[in-house]
């Protein structure tokens, strides 16, 4: 197999449990040895596993062209400088000597050891009689009956078959871990995918007149239409809606709740002030929790759903904000030295599935911060 180049055909085969013995014998030569490769072609597999709608090869393939370039840059500089030490050694030693000695410390704490690892999948579902079953352990195919409802389970998808026999009342939960996502089709057939650090309770199936869940997190919903009235609660903020595509984000530890319409109508109310604003197609309304206000700006939607495609997307935002959000992801903690680094604002787009000090590089070539490695913990300063 040519070292530069990956066979999709064996990473999906991987993914479905068909790879032929010599076929395994094969991805596993091609990664061994090498724990970058390995660590790529995981999370690759990672990727595919999701279920999204498309699932985006070439935008894979150029993240393992911009890694193997990388390797190759490296190599080249450090052949140019071994050529540079032979030439003025004596200097160089000289001077070395008392930059290590002044500056070892400080380098080795900035450089990762170990690249920040990936959260888990470990994705719960909580049944009707409160039975927690970790979904990672189940096999796709699989069905669960609960009260007389029929779930499938797929690869890091389940789906509902509707049963009008069943009562409204019998709930289920889906629970997202950090680094997790996940995909659900209700009982109605809408889709619903969650984001990391999220929470979905649902009926097992839906009532006539009204289809209501709750949210904790963030999720993007696919609402089929003509089947009544749909309902997303969140705690401080309602969506209602007819038929649609609306990302939610509803996370506790953030200043605000966020809907941003991507297709459709909703109506979205606040909770403790009964205030109420009708979105248009390419709307956001953000809730302040601490002021209550409720305000309706115009937003390039993809900013706000291009994680269901597995992409992180910064622009402009402060870097509390982007620290959060890749805390979500990674298991990662953060600390800032400076207060005032916390509203820098910066630009950036990273796959899901790549290292987080990829990204965090990027922000250190703009001058304004750096980062310092501690195991899993990122420490922000000047």
């Amino acid at each position: 197999m040519n070292q530069e180049q990956i066979d999709w055909t064996l990473i999906r085969k991987r993914v479905d449990g068909c790879l032929t013995d010599e076929e395994r014998e094969r991805l596993e030569r091609w990664i061994a040895g090498d724990e970058q490769r390995r660590h790529f072609v995981e999370h690759a597999c990672r990727y595919y596993e999701r279920e999204l709608p498309v699932v985006d090869e070439a935008r894979v393939s150029r993240a393992w062209q911009r890694f193997s370039h990388g390797r190759k840059e490296k190599r080249r500089k450090r052949i140019l400088s071994l050529c540079t030490w032979s030439a003025a050694a004596v200097i160089l030693l000289v001077a070395g000597t008392w930059f290590w000695a002044s500056n070892t410390r400080e380098i080795s704490s900035r450089k990762p050891i170990s690249a920040i690892a990936f959260g888990n999948n470990s994705v719960r579902l909580v049944i009707s009689d409160g039975t927690r079953i970790d979904l990672t352990t189940q096999e796709p195919g699989q069905t669960i009956i609960d009260k007389g409802v029929n779930v499938h389970l797929k690869k890091e998808s389940l789906s509902y078959e509707n049963n009008p026999v069943v009562e409204d009342t019998l709930y289920h939960t889906v629970e997202v871990p950090r680094g997790g996502e996940y995909h659900l089709t209700l009982s109605d057939g809408s889709r619903v995918w969650l984001n990391a650090e999220s929470r979905l309770t649902y009926p097992m199936v839906f009532g006539a007149s009204e289809r209501r869940v709750r949210l904790e997190g963030e999720a993007y919903f696919e609402v089929e239409p003509g089947k009544g009235r749909f309902v997303v609660e969140t705690g401080d903020m309602n969506v209602r809606v007819l038929g649609t595509a609306f990302n939610v984000n509803a996370y506790g530890d953030e200043a605000t709740t966020r809907t941003t319409l991507v297709h459709g109508k909703v109506e979205v109310l606040t909770v403790k002030d009964d205030l109420q604003r009708i979105l248009i197609p390419g709307e956001q309304a953000i809730l302040d929790r601490a002021s209550g206000q409720l305000d309706v700006e115009q937003v390039s939607t993809d900013l706000y759903t291009r994680w269901i495609k597995g992409q992180f997307v910064f622009r402009d935002a402060p870097l509390r904000d982007i620290m959060r959000t890749l805390a979500r992801w990674y298991e990662m903690e953060y600390e800032f030295t400076d207060s005032e680094l916390e509203s820098l604002c910066f630009y950036g787009v990273i796959s899901r599935f790549e290292r987080v000090e990829s990204l965090l590089e990027q922000f250190e070539k703009t001058g304004k911060v750096r980062f310092e490695y501690k195991g899993n913990k990122v420490v922000v300063k000047k």
